[in-house]
């Protein structure tokens, strides 16, 4: 999370929806007041709101949130939490151990403790509580710039569109992440632990 108590505005950092870009531009422009410690490696960088509704003072504050397609967004998730050396050196080693390839996780972790982990979890989780959306806007994923630019308007941050050519984290890989389900049965089971998202944004394979 970035909570901006000047601009007064909650940024709910939901995993692999450009949190990272985001976070390092309010840093640059000091729209990030940086907590004790590494800010990348705190517990609370990816709370709910449920969460951050409880440790901070934030009515009447601008909250907001971005969503990615599940399917597309848990593939960037693999490939970045099993090949980005900060991840692998604070929590997703035993992921690697586990899983040995992309297949054997995209079919099987949702029958394990990884389900559970707070880096796979639904968008709604992080936006929602008791089932009702809980932060004033979840913008998409796939229009980032269009709705980074409707988010700075309204927190009063100039949207420079150079500033985000560069993605903080690139990784090797096939765009079209359709080609990486080889089976229905995967996809099945990815849309069952995403079906809040799937019902709730009208998301499709």
């Amino acid at each position: 999370m970035i909570v901006n108590h000047k601009r007064k505005f909650v940024f709910v950092c939901v995993p692999k929806t450009g949190s990272t870009t985001l976070s390092k531009y309010f840093k640059r422009i000091g729209e990030f007041d940086k907590p004790k410690g590494h800010p990348w490696l705190m517990e609370k960088y990816h709370y709910p709101i449920s969460k951050i509704q409880k440790d901070e003072d934030v009515k009447g504050y601008y909250k907001f949130a971005y969503h990615r397609n599940p399917f597309d967004r848990l593939v960037s998730s693999w490939i970045d939490f099993t090949q980005e050396k900060g991840h692998l050196r604070t929590w997703s080693e035993n992921l690697v151990k586990q899983f040995k390839s992309w297949e054997d996780f995209s079919k099987n972790f949702v029958d394990t403790e990884w389900a559970n982990e707070i880096h796979f979890q639904p968008t709604t989780f992080y936006t929602h509580v008791d089932g009702v959306q809980a932060v004033d806007h979840i913008a998409r994923y796939e229009n980032f710039s269009e709705e980074t630019k409707y988010i700075f308007k309204n927190v009063g941050i100039n949207y420079r569109s150079e500033n985000f050519y560069h993605r903080f984290r690139q990784t090797n890989r096939d765009k079209d992440y359709r080609k990486y389900y080889k089976d229905d049965k995967t996809i099945e089971n990815v849309s069952k632990h995403f079906s809040k998202d799937i019902e709730i944004f009208g998301d499709k394979f």
